[in-house]
């Protein structure tokens, strides 16, 4: 599909009262050789006026503050910490609904997660909403009966308003839809110099193929096309498994994916091992790493710094998500004629624009309408441009205005993520935990130090739970 950016007002109107039809001014003096006016009747009473706006999202929610002394819960991983106050800023963007409705939002943050949702969701006590930033785990308490399904018409926007792909991330086994996307990462970027491309006279490359040519030019002229850094603690590896994950699109496609992701063929299946091929010639390079020992010292580089070398000079490319905008030291301008901007990871020349992202979903764990309209208002185009504005955190509703986006960096990022013809969720993300966080990444890193293709895939293939 073609890039379809429907452009929304996101500006909700303001309240405002009918004036009141003026009636003669009685008072007014008569002239002295008219008779007496009869006294006039007294004007029928006017009906209160009603508020000019009087539904939200083009109708559906109706302001009748039906919630009034209602409160509906968000349990999240977003939290507040000492040195950033995000809740304020997530709440505040639900504004427009508490006027309207007069619900009370109860935004609950843990940095425990997974294990809490658990454990209320076992003990009988749900929250009212839950943000999920991993779809399988959405998917298994789907599986448990703990969430409920949403309406047609919150439902309806799953489909319509985002990236084909989502409603996937969103559904049940058998394609029911229980949730609605609320925030996003882009993944499939490169990070470079503008300034360093221009002095080497070095152009963007359009396609997969190009991007190689691109890489080899470089080696030749002496430089090192790549840098990467993937030590992320007990997380170390998530880096490279983004790596295969952009690769598997560009090399098997879509539906191969999506079977891998879903073990619906083994880890270690040719298809899969093509695109690790592909990985391992950019990573696992020395000529494109500017030497044998930026190799290995890929596990140990936090990955907070593996881009910073574009910034010395010491390389010239590094394919990171958007969130890595933060990671530039500051005074660094992140501008198309700045020190630093970023380009698609291209396609392969015959294939589909494929974009790896990542986010969270909104689903309902109580049955009411309340927590449904919650769910609907997160995923509308006027919450994720609250977010986009107030928190720099991008949401993947199609609808959203990308000139109302005041971030220049933002709105790019958004236009890329809109522009997707394949979109695909973070694999791993999608795997059971045992494996995406577990041995995909700690068998990865042993591969890109040294290790051998076949014994990664085969360890990983070992390790995946019997059904």
């Amino acid at each position: 599909m073609k890039r379809n950016f429907k452009k929304a007002a996101v500006g909700l109107a303001a309240l405002s009262l009918i004036a009141a039809a003026c009636g003669d001014d009685d008072d007014a003096a008569e002239p002295a050789a008219e008779p007496a006016a009869e006294p006039a009747a007294e004007p029928a009473a006017e009906p209160a006026a009603e508020p000019a706006g009087t539904s939200i999202l083009n109708g559906e929610i109706q302001c009748e503050q039906q919630y009034a002394g209602k409160k509906v819960t968000i349990f999240s991983p977003v939290r507040n910490t000492d040195t950033d106050l995000a809740i304020p800023d997530f709440v505040a963007g639900y504004d427009p609904l508490v006027e309207c409705t007069g619900v009370e939002i109860d935004w609950q943050g843990t940095d425990q997660f997974e294990t809490e949702i658990n454990v209320r969701l076992e003990g009988g006590d749900p929250p009212d909403v839950i943000d999920y930033p991993q779809p399988g785990l959405m998917r298994a308490h789907i599986e448990k009966g703990f969430l409920s399904e949403l309406p047609a018409d919150v439902a309806a926007h799953t489909t319509s308003d985002f990236a084909a792909g989502w409603d996937v991330y969103a559904s049940s086994a058998d394609g029911t839809i229980y949730g609605v996307p609320g925030r996003s990462s882009v993944k499939s970027m490169v990070w470079y110099s503008p300034s360093a491309f221009a002095d080497a006279g070095y152009a963007i490359p359009g396609t997969l193929e190009d991007l190689t040519a691109l890489s080899e030019q470089i080696v030749a002229d002496g430089g090192a096309p790549w840098c990467v850094g993937a030590e992320s603690g007990v997380a170390t590896g998530w880096v490279l498994t983004d790596w295969i994950e952009d690769f598997m699109l560009r090399v098997s496609g879509g539906d191969v994916y999506d079977q891998w992701v879903n073990h619906e063929i083994p880890f270690n299946d040719p298809q899969v091992k093509a695109a690790v091929d592909a990985v391992g010639a950019i990573v696992k390079n020395a000529d494109y790493l500017g030497g044998e020992n930026n190799v290995k010292a890929i596990a140990t580089t936090k990955f907070q710094d593996g881009g910073l070398p574009i910034i010395t000079g010491d390389c010239f490319m590094h394919r990171q998500a958007s969130f890595y905008v933060g990671s530039w030291p500051e005074g660094t301008v992140t501008a198309p004629d700045g020190d630093i901007w970023f380009f698609y990871l291209p396609s392969p020349a015959d294939g589909p624009k494929f974009v790896l992202g990542a986010g969270d979903i909104y689903a309902a764990a109580t049955d009411k309408p309340e927590s449904f309209d919650v769910v609907r208002y997160t995923g509308s185009a006027e919450y994720q441009l609250s977010i986009a504005n107030s928190r720099n955190e991008l949401g993947p509703n199609l609808n959203l205005d990308l000139d109302a986006i005041e971030d220049p960096f933002l709105r790019a990022v958004a236009e890329l993520n809109g522009s997707a013809e394949v979109f695909r969720f973070d694999g791993s993300d999608l795997m059971p935990g045992a494996v995406g966080a577990g041995t995909f990444w700690t068998e990865i890193t042993a591969w890109v130090i040294g290790g051998d293709t076949d014994t990664f895939l085969q360890n990983v293939e070992d390790s995946w739970p019997a059904s």
